[in-house]
């Protein structure tokens, strides 16, 4: 039997079952996360800008590359994790320094962001309180002592659900 050589041969793109997408797009997703232009994402890809802007109006494809984008975050989160002990090394070899100045700016910067740290509420019991009277207190009553019963019962499986006393 005799081949047409002429003819192109088409191959079939193998779309993955988990996300639903081919290889191509997969990596044209994975390029694009880690910052690479579209358009030379779609070079390296082999296709054009026009498919990766076709691609990107696709569920599938939208869905991959936001989970190749939170990959990529947790990897610069992690990578920055690991900075932070030689920054703080440095922050405490600046406190140490010889120099007076470097010591003195060192110090009006910890004492400058330790400072602007934002503590939330540490009392259970108040957080509580406030979120009961903030639900109950939005709705309409007809008299105010039907309103605190209901506040205070509120209160109280609240303080329960917690595991607290009242």
């Amino acid at each position: 039997m005799k081949q047409n050589l002429t003819k192109p041969v088409q191959s079939l793109a193998v779309v993955h079952p988990d996300s639903g997408l081919t290889a191509m797009q997969e990596r044209c997703a994975i390029l694009l996360a880690s910052g690479i232009r579209i358009t030379d994402a779609a070079q390296q890809v082999g296709t054009s800008r026009a498919s990766v802007y076709r691609w990107m109006e696709s569920a599938s494809f939208v869905c991959f590359y936001n989970q190749m984008k939170k990959d990529v975050q947790a990897y610069v989160e992690g990578a920055l994790l690991d900075f932070h002990q030689k920054a703080l090394d440095g922050i405490k070899a600046s406190l140490d320094s010889t120099r007076e100045e470097v010591r003195l700016k060192a110090s009006i910067w910890v004492v400058e962001k330790v400072s602007k740290i934002q503590v939330g509420e540490t009392s259970v019991r108040k957080m509580l309180k406030e979120k009961v009277e903030k639900e109950v207190g939005s709705e309409d009553w007809w008299d105010d002592s039907s309103k605190a019963k209901v506040m205070d019962a509120t209160y109280k499986q609240s303080l329960l659900d917690a595991g607290l006393e009242e």
